[in-house]
């Protein structure tokens, strides 16, 4: 094998571009996720479960927790819900949540999100030392996304999304982390 002459840049992987596929460890850690909102949900009163505009197998699944009382049948429950929710808009359900946080929290993390765009990499390193759920290479992957678009001068739409998705997962770190 021929040793390469000089050490890889940037400039070298240029060319490549985000397909959107994710990781099987990605994919693992999104369903974890899943799982814990899905636990943050079932903790809400069960009128307010009542009113989540989810699919019918979803509010079953969610009134059918106060039957079960076997932890590892509740952890298989949340587990299923977590996959229906795979299904829903995230956006939706972390607002049925945000007021449980509180207004100053919620602001908290919009200015993590705006100080985490501007500033890169320490701003992430900080949030994940402050933030134990918070995986570096996800939160990373969102902002590196956010940040190209924004250079490539993509429509105000797509960066509006792109923006969203950073607010869902620093609120679900957040859940998850309390």
């Amino acid at each position: 094998m021929v040793r390469r002459s000089r050490p890889f840049n940037e400039d070298d992987f240029a060319d490549l571009h985000d397909d959107g596929r994710i990781s099987k460890a990605e994919q693992k850690r999104h369903i974890q996720r899943m799982a814990a909102l899905a636990e943050q949900l079932a903790a809400l009163p069960k009128k307010q479960i009542q009113k989540l505009p989810v699919d019918e197998r979803l509010m079953d699944a969610f009134l059918e927790l106060d039957s079960i009382t076997s932890f590892e049948a509740r952890r298989r429950q949340f587990q299923r819900i977590g996959k229906f929710l795979r299904n829903e808009d995230e956006t939706v359900l972390l607002s049925f949540l945000v007021p449980k946080q509180g207004i100053k929290k919620n602001a908290q993390l919009l200015r993590w999100v705006d100080r985490v765009i501007e500033q890169g990499d320490s701003a992430i390193h900080e949030f994940c030392k402050q933030f134990k759920a918070a995986e570096r290479h996800t939160l990373r992957q969102h902002v590196l996304r956010y940040q190209r678009d924004k250079q490539n001068q993509v429509d105000e739409e797509t960066l509006t999304a792109l923006r969203q998705n950073i607010i869902n997962y620093v609120q679900q770190v957040a859940l998850i982390s309390e």
